[in-house]
């Protein structure tokens, strides 16, 4: 009797592990071109030089320590052709370096001239403390650590935090004075591109 029951329910299984690979083939086709219908039409908008980039007041930051490769490279081709595809009226760049012992301090103080000549608004501030001189200062309240051993240790997270507000700290300024922005974008030592690429300023570095 239990093999004969064995054998009724097995064509109703059949058919459920059926329905649901039906289901889930028709789900699939579904997606891919739901998926090829939005890369087409974001194809066809680049092709047409269209940019995607909302009418938005974006604020920049950005925090660099030992960076002149990525910057001299990427960073600060790509960050100039972002400020020129958002537009002076609707952008702030706040930049803040600090401690660095390679090129980050001229390839920087390069992005300033440029983004001056070009009436980009922003504050990059070069800063000379380095880590070495933060850990050898005196113990504060906030961000130290005792360790097992007894030492006084600077915390990284608290650290990173101070620097990132820092940057952020025009953000707030500009607010008080009735200037206010729709996003906050984080880049720092980062590899990104603007596209269609803006044919300016690509050999100054």
């Amino acid at each position: 009797m239990w093999l004969l029951k064995c054998r009724k329910r097995r064509p109703y299984f059949r058919r459920r592990l059926r329905w649901s690979l039906a289901a889930l083939a028709i789900f699939t086709v579904v997606s891919i071109i739901d998926s090829l219908l939005v890369y087409s039409a974001l194809a066809q908008a680049l092709l047409e030089g269209r940019t995607a980039l909302p009418q938005e007041k974006i604020f920049i930051a950005g925090i660099h320590w030992n960076n002149e490769k990525i910057l001299r490279e990427y960073w600060i081709p790509a960050l100039i052709a972002l400020t020129q595809e958002i537009g002076p009226d609707n952008v702030f760049v706040s930049v803040y370096e600090s401690g660095s012992w390679d090129g980050s301090k001229p390839a920087l103080q390069r992005l300033d001239d440029v983004l001056a000549n070009d009436g980009i608004p922003r504050r990059i501030i070069l800063d000379n403390t380095t880590h070495v001189d933060e850990i050898s200062g005196e113990p504060g309240a906030i961000g130290w650590i005792k360790t097992p051993g007894g030492k006084s240790e600077l915390r990284r997270i608290p650290y990173l935090a101070r620097l990132r507000n820092i940057a952020m700290q025009p953000l707030y300024e500009l607010e008080s004075t009735g200037v206010v922005f729709d996003k906050v974008l984080f880049l720092n030592d980062v590899v990104f591109e603007v596209r269609p690429p803006s044919p300016h300023h690509t050999d100054l570095y």
